[in-house]
C-alpha cells in the first residue's frame, strides 16, 4: 500500500514538473480577429476555422457534455416545463447556441439561446450562420457589462475569449457571468502551452488554413492561461474551488471552469 501511494505521488509530482515546463510566460500579443481594418472574408474564413476547431479539438463536446447535465440534473427542468435560458458570450459564428438546441431538442427541452458578441461584423457572420432560427437571438454587447438583470438567464457560457480579456477582464466578465446567472456557468478556454504552440504552426501551415488563422491561434496560445490562473479567478470572485467551482483539464489544451449554482455539492 505505501509504495502504490509512493507511486502515486511521484506520477502527481512528474505531471507537476511537465506541466510547469510546458507553460511559458504569458504574451499578450494583439489578434488580428480584433483588428476591424481586416477584409472581411479573411475574418469570416477565420471564425469558420475557429468553428471548425470547436468541432475537432473538444471545445464543442464539452459543451455539449456541460448543457446534457446542466438540463438533466438541474434542480428545476423537466421537460414541458419552463424553458431554460443560455446565454452565450462572445459567440463568434453561432456555433454554440446551435449545439445547446440540438442537446436540448433530443433530450424534449425548451430552450432559448442568446448570442452575445461584441463586434458586428462577427455578428453578421453569425446571421448568415443561423439564419432565422426561432430560439436564437443575436445581439450586441460587451462581456465586461452584460446587459442584462441579475439573474435574468440560466446558464451562461464563454468559450475561447477570456484569453483575449487579459486577467482583470476575465475576473470582471466572471463577475458578470456571477451575476446574470440563475444557477451556472462555464468558461471553456485554451491552456497556455509550448507543445500547443508547436502543433498549431505544424498543423496549420500544412493544412494551409487562412493567414488570420495562422497568426491568431499561436497567438491564442500564448495568452491563454494557466490553471493556477483560472483557478485565481474563480478565487478573486470569493468563490471556494471544489465546493462551489471547479477546474477540469480537458484533451487538446482545452480547459473547462464549471460553476454550480443549483446542483448538491458533489465530491
Amino acid at each position: 500500500m505505501k509504495r502504490e501511494q509512493g507511486r502515486g505521488k511521484r506520477v502527481e509530482w512528474d505531471l507537476k514538473r511537465i506541466l510547469e515546463w510546458d507553460t511559458p510566460e504569458r504574451v499578450d500579443e494583439a489578434e488580428l480577429i480584433d483588428d476591424e481594418s481586416q477584409p472581411f472574408d479573411d475574418l469570416r474564413f477565420s471564425m469558420r476555422d475557429v468553428q471548425r476547431a470547436n468541432r475537432f479539438l473538444g471545445g464543442t463536446t464539452i459543451v455539449a457534455r456541460q448543457t446534457k447535465a446542466w438540463l438533466r440534473y438541474g434542480e428545476v427542468w423537466k421537460p414541458g416545463g419552463r424553458e431554460t435560458t443560455f446565454l452565450d458570450i462572445a459567440t463568434g459564428t453561432g456555433d454554440l447556441p446551435r449545439v445547446i438546441l440540438k442537446v436540448a431538442l433530443d433530450r424534449w427541452f425548451r430552450v432559448r439561446v442568446i448570442g452575445l458578441d461584441y463586434s458586428d461584423r462577427i455578428l453578421q457572420i453569425a446571421r448568415e450562420e443561423i439564419g432565422n432560427e426561432p430560439e436564437v437571438r443575436l445581439m450586441r454587447g460587451t462581456a465586461f457589462r452584460l446587459p442584462f438583470a441579475d439573474q435574468s438567464v440560466d446558464y451562461a457560457i464563454c468559450s475561447l475569449a477570456f484569453h483575449h480579456f487579459g486577467f482583470e477582464g476575465s475576473v470582471t466578465a466572471l463577475r458578470e457571468m456571477e451575476r446574470v446567472t440563475r444557477h451556472g456557468w462555464l468558461v471553456n478556454d485554451l491552456r497556455r502551452s509550448r507543445i500547443a504552440w508547436h502543433l498549431f504552426r505544424a498543423v496549420s501551415w500544412i493544412t494551409r488554413m487562412n493567414l488570420l488563422t495562422q497568426h491568431d491561434g499561436p497567438a491564442s496560445i500564448l495568452r491563454a492561461y494557466s490553471i493556477p490562473e483560472y483557478r485565481n479567478m474563480g478565487l478573486a470572485l470569493g468563490l471556494e474551488e471544489g465546493r462551489e467551482f471547479r477546474i477540469r483539464r480537458h484533451p487538446f489544451f482545452r480547459v473547462a471552469m464549471v460553476r454550480d449554482k443549483s446542483w448538491p455539492k458533489l465530491p
